[in-house]
């Protein structure tokens, strides 16, 4: 008799535990079909902002190969 009670409790506990588990895990649901790749809904991208972008100076302008190559002296 006592085997079968010992065995229930752990079945329930069993159970209980398996139960909080999955509870717990569809609370993340979309997160861990995200993570697998597995997601239906597309991810949201962030809103796009303006960025000002500043032309470069007339030093920085100009290109590598505009320069004159250096020559070592001998």
């Amino acid at each position: 008799m006592v085997h079968v009670l010992a065995s229930l409790a752990f079945t329930l506990v069993a159970f209980g535990a398996l139960g909080l588990t999955v509870f717990l895990l569809m609370q993340d649901q979309d997160k861990i079909m995200a993570a697998l790749g597995l997601s239906i809904d597309p991810a949201p991208r962030p809103a796009h902002r303006p960025v000002r972008v500043r032309t470069a100076g007339r030093w920085q302008a100009a290109s590598a190969t505009a320069a004159r190559p250096w020559s070592a002296a001998a």
